[in-house]
């Protein structure tokens, strides 16, 4: 309940003005729902709020992908090296599935290693589904001004311009716990 010294906002109210607008989301999905991108730093619920999405939309008869962005980028990967094992197969399955789901949920961006195969591989998972308009939901612990860094200006201007931002605020809740507990 205490107001954020830097965004002068309390991350409290923020954070249950996020919550609903998720649980709308969840709960009117469809194809024209927004794409989201859900930032802010470790241990404020992302995944958490990502599953409890996935979990409402699958319910729903909507398919839903949920996948870390280095075991994704690592599928685009196998798939491309590994053509002819039954590992790769596999994994272009599954990339296919990424594509084409009706939510694709890639949770910590930002945690893959850069290379010019991840860049190349993100910017096809996300430029695919925005092109279809298939929806997708990304958590990073990436600033803008980090994501600007750290990716190339085609995937920015698509990670800025097609989603819907939320901003996670507070205090690691795996610490607080950790203290009050």
């Amino acid at each position: 309940n205490t107001p954020d010294p830097v965004k002068h906002v309390v991350p409290r109210e923020t954070m249950a003005l996020t919550c609903a607008a998720c649980r709308r989301f969840a709960e009117n999905f469809s194809a024209a729902s927004p794409n989201l991108l859900l930032q802010g730093g470790t241990g404020l619920g992302k995944p958490y709020l990502s599953a409890c999405i996935a979990r409402v939309v699958a319910d729903r008869g909507f398919s839903v992908c949920y996948e870390s962005a280095c075991a994704a980028l690592d599928y685009f990967e196998l798939a491309k090296f590994s053509r002819d094992s039954q590992e790769g197969e596999a994994a272009s399955a599954r990339t296919r599935r990424m594509q084409d789901c009706d939510l694709m949920i890639l949770d910590d961006l930002g945690t893959e290693m850069v290379t010019p195969m991840s860049q190349s591989a993100l910017y096809t998972l996300i430029n695919t589904r925005l092109v279809n308009g298939k929806k997708t939901i990304i958590s990073t612990n990436l600033s803008f001004q980090e994501i600007s860094k750290r990716y190339t200006d085609r995937l920015t201007s698509r990670l800025f311009g097609g989603y819907m931002h939320f901003e996670f605020l507070g205090r690691d809740i795996r610490i607080q716990s950790k203290i009050m507990g």
